[in-house]
């Protein structure tokens, strides 16, 4: 039943019904403790509702219950990067790469936090490799123009 607690916030969750999708992500927990996905699924629902603490402890514990969870690592080095923690947010981003390196979002968002940092190669490099990477035009026209203005 933990999948189906889990499935159904999920679909909550993609419907934006935050709360909704926490209590079934809390009873999926209750029924499986040791079931990182509904842990990293909650943490990006607390994400979205802007509880990052929440979130972070959800993400850190899918990752303990499953160290080679490169979406949990995602997750969390996002939250990092909302919370302004550039270097932390890499450090994640960069686990992530290792355990998924054809995950294209995660170079879009480490270029991110590298451009906050004021790290241009850097920044410029993961853009790049997100461009490689990504099947959606209207984000790789996005990247396009990040590193266009990292470049003057």
């Amino acid at each position: 039943y933990a999948l189906a607690y889990n499935n159904r916030g999920s679909a909550y969750h993609y419907l934006d019904q935050h709360e909704r999708a926490i209590q079934d992500f809390d009873e999926a927990i209750r029924l499986n403790p040791d079931y990182a996905l509904a842990y990293n699924n909650r943490g990006s629902a607390y994400h979205y509702l802007d509880q990052q603490e929440q979130a972070l402890q959800d993400f850190d514990e899918a990752i303990r219950l499953n160290p080679d969870y490169a979406l949990a690592y995602y997750n969390r080095g996002s939250t990092y990067h909302h919370l302004d923690q550039q270097e932390r947010a890499i450090q994640d981003f960069d686990e992530a790469i290792r355990l998924n390196p054809e995950y294209a979002l995660v170079y879009y968002n480490q270029g991110s936090a590298y451009k906050e940092l004021g790290k241009k190669t850097e920044a410029i490099a993961n853009f790049e490799k997100f461009i490689i990477l990504t099947t959606d035009l209207k984000s790789v026209q996005t990247a396009r123009r990040q590193i266009e203005e990292l470049s003057k």
